[in-house]
Formats: C-alpha cells, sequence, structure tokens
C-alpha cells in the first residue's frame, strides 16, 4: 500500500499576510524548518507529551479545513527511521487533547494523556499498524480515503474507545503521523501539491518579485518543480476535494 501522507496550510493568517509563500518555497525546495506552533497546538505538545517540533500529516486523508495549499508526500525507500522518532495514532492528538475527538467513556486530561501514549507507535511501526486497521475495519480504502467511519465489527478492546461515529468527525479515526522536522527532509519526497490557478499565479508573482531573496537559477527551478507536480482543483472543489482525487486514483 502507497501510504501518502498530507499536510495542508491551515492558517488564516498565513494566507492573508502573504505568509504562506515562504512555507511552499520551503516544501517545494525540500527544507521543512521549525515552526513557530499556534498557541493550541503548543497545548497538545506540552499535555500529552509530544516531543520533536513535528509536521504534522493525515495518512490516505485530505481534510477540508487544509487550506489553499496542500502537500502530498510519500516516504523515501530504503530510508529507515530512527528507532526512537515518534510517532502516529489512529486519531488526530490534537482533537482528542481538547476533547473534540469523543471516547467512550469520557476522559479527563489525565486520561486523554494516557489514551494517547496507549495508540502512539513509533514511525518504524505505523505502516504495518495502519494497514492492519485498514483490512480489519474497512472493506475497501476508498472508504477510508473518503472519511467514512469504521464499520462491521471492531475488534473488542477493554477500556475507553474512539466513538466511531456521532458527535465525532473524521478526525476521530484518520491516522495522523507526526514527523520531527529534522527527519522530513530526510525521509519524505513530495508526490504532488494541490493549488488553485488564482493561487498558483498569486505565488508566482511573489516568486519572480524584485523582493523576493531567491537567484534566478532557485526561482526557474522551483517554478518547474510546481509545474511537475502540481495538482489543480475543478471548478466548484476546493484543495482539499481534489487531493482526495487525487488519492482515490492512486489507491483505486
Amino acid at each position: 500500500m502507497d501510504c501518502i501522507l498530507l499536510h495542508g496550510l491551515r492558517q488564516r493568517r498565513l494566507y492573508r499576510s502573504g505568509g504562506w509563500f515562504e512555507r511552499m518555497t520551503d516544501a517545494i525546495t525540500g527544507k521543512w524548518p521549525v515552526l513557530t506552533a499556534s498557541l493550541g497546538t503548543q497545548g497538545a505538545e506540552h499535555g500529552l507529551g509530544i516531543a520533536g517540533r513535528p509536521y504534522y500529516f493525515f495518512a490516505l486523508r485530505a481534510d477540508e479545513n487544509f487550506g489553499v495549499v496542500v502537500f502530498l508526500l510519500s516516504e523515501i525507500e530504503g530510508v529507515d527511521w530512527p528507532p526512537d522518532a515518534r510517532g502516529a495514532t489512529p486519531f488526530d492528538s490534537g482533537g482528542l487533547w481538547i476533547d473534540k475527538v469523543a471516547t467512550d467513556p469520557p476522559l479527563d486530561q489525565s486520561g486523554r494523556r494516557g489514551f494517547f501514549e496507549a495508540h502512539d507507535v513509533p514511525l518504524t511501526a505505523w505502516r504495518p499498524a495502519f494497514e492492519t486497521y485498514i483490512r480489519e475495519r474497512y472493506e475497501t480504502i476508498a472508504d477510508y480515503v473518503r472519511g467514512s467511519p469504521p464499520g462491521g465489527t471492531l475488534p473488542q478492546t477493554s477500556g475507553p474507545a474512539i466513538v466511531m461515529g456521532q458527535p465525532n468527525d473524521p478526525r476521530a479515526w484518520t491516522w495522523e503521523v507526526r514527523v520531527p522536522h529534522q527527519l522530513v527532509a530526510r525521509h519524505l519526497e513530495l508526490r504532488a501539491v494541490c493549488l488553485s490557478e488564482a493561487n498558483h499565479s498569486r505565488y508566482v508573482d511573489w516568486l519572480w518579485d524584485d523582493q523576493t531573496p531567491l537567484a534566478t537559477s532557485e526561482r526557474r527551478d522551483i517554478e518547474k518543480r510546481i509545474h511537475e507536480h502540481m495538482i489543480v482543483p475543478s471548478p466548484g472543489l476546493s484543495e482539499a476535494d481534489r487531493a482526495a482525487e487525487w488519492l482515490l486514483a492512486e489507491v483505486a
């Protein structure tokens, strides 16, 4: 199974300020620097004990809140994860922490951290764990890509469990993969970048602006790479919708 990882620029302030141009450039050129996390993300990382200032990816799922750009990446074959690198969970960790991912029974903050720790797996083990999850809980991988909740008879577990339905949304059964910033460029390669024609034009205008601190050769290389990897939403589709279409074509 080709486990594509997706990362979207969700922060509206980045779009309004044009700050996404730099983020776009970093991703296209394979640079994934330390980011200043939002206060909500900082709180979740502190509460759950998440280290490494990671980038957050969804496995084979494009979230509707991803924003103006969606990056689709895959693991580089033959490059092994460090044994202590974490990790992945079969739910959105931030959603769990802020009580947007409901459990049965409900958990307090101490319980949420324990639940997170019980389900977190190292990056070396996440793919077989994900594949087992899909095989046991879905008739087809396309159902997962579309955001459908797991169906059929779920494996019996003791203790708290994620509610696989209302009031939860797909974040509750989508796999989250957290990659420490210093590992992204060494372990992941860009497969596609999804953005609208309008935002592509905005980005190219910025790229060739005299104030943009890039050499001409760098600008040409970036423009070439975008051309090679770009997928564009059809009229009426969001970037996340188009990314989902691309994923369904890949896994069909």
